[in-house]
C-alpha cells in the first residue's frame, strides 16, 4: 500500500507541473505536449510451476499423450496389457518392476478401454469398488484439471500391507489414463500432473 501511495502521489505532482504557469517565449505561450490519458501496464503470462528435476519427456504416439519424468530415470515402453489397454513404466536408478530401491520410485502408466465412454466418475467409482474388495484404504483425494483443461482426481492409498500408493485418473479421448505409483508420492504426484497431449502448447 506504501508503494501505491507514492507512485499515485509522484503522479500528482507531475500533472500539477505540467499544469502550473509557463514562461513566454517571444511574448507568446509556446504550445505544451498533450498529457497521455492512459497510463500503459505491464501484463505478463502466467508461467508453469518449475519442475524439482531435470526432465525428460516420454511420449506415447499410439494414444497421443506425453508427460515429462525425471531424466536418470529408465523406461519400460508402451506394450499391450490384455485386449483393452497398455502399459509403459518408468524406474527411479536401481528400481525395477519386481525392486523397489531403498529411497526409488517406480511409476506405470496405463491406458484402458472401457465403458461408459468418457465418463471419468464412473471410471474412479468402479476403482473405488476394487479396492475396497481388496482391502485398501483412502488416505487422500482431491480433484482438479490438467495443463489441458481435462478433469483428473488424485488419490493415495493404503495396501493391507501398509504399503501407499499414487494414483491419478484421467481421460485420454475417450479411453482412460491411469498414471500410478509407489515411492517418493510427492514426486510421483508432480510427474503425473505433467501429463497433456502430444506437443501441446498452452
Amino acid at each position: 500500500m506504501k508503494y501505491i501511495f507514492i507512485i499515485s502521489s509522484l503522479l500528482s505532482l507531475l500533472v500539477l507541473a505540467a499544469c502550473g504557469p509557463r514562461e513566454r517565449v517571444g511574448g507568446e505561450i509556446p504550445p505544451t505536449a498533450p498529457l497521455a490519458t492512459s497510463i500503459p501496464v505491464a501484463t505478463s503470462t502466467p508461467l508453469a510451476p518449475a519442475l524439482s528435476f531435470i526432465p525428460a519427456t516420454y511420449k506415447d504416439e499410439t494414444n497421443g499423450f506425453e508427460l515429462d519424468y525425471p531424466s536418470n530415470w529408465g523406461v519400460d515402453p508402451n506394450s499391450q496389457t490384455g485386449s483393452r489397454g497398455s502399459q509403459a513404466q518408468l524406474f527411479s536408478p536401481g528400481t525395477t518392476a519386481e525392486t523397489l530401491a531403498d529411497g526409488g520410485s517406480r511409476l506405470s502408466i496405463t491406458v484402458y478401454q472401457w465403458d461408459p465412454k468418457n465418463d471419468l466418475a464412473a471410471f474412479v467409482a468402479q476403482r473405488r469398488t476394487a479396492w475396497d474388495a481388496s482391502g485398501f484404504s483412502i488416505l487422500q483425494e482431491s480433484k482438479g484439471d490438467l495443463v489441458d483443461g481435462r478433469k483428473e482426481m488424485d488419490f493415495v492409498v493404503q495396501a493391507p500391507d501398509k504399503v501407499q500408493a499414487f494414483f491419478l485418473f484421467t481421460t485420454n479421448g475417450q479411453d482412460y489414463l491411469q498414471v500410478a505409483g509407489e515411492g517418493n508420492l510427492t514426486l510421483l504426484q508432480e510427474i503425473a500432473h505433467t501429463v497433456r497431449p502430444l506437443n501441446f502448447e498452452p
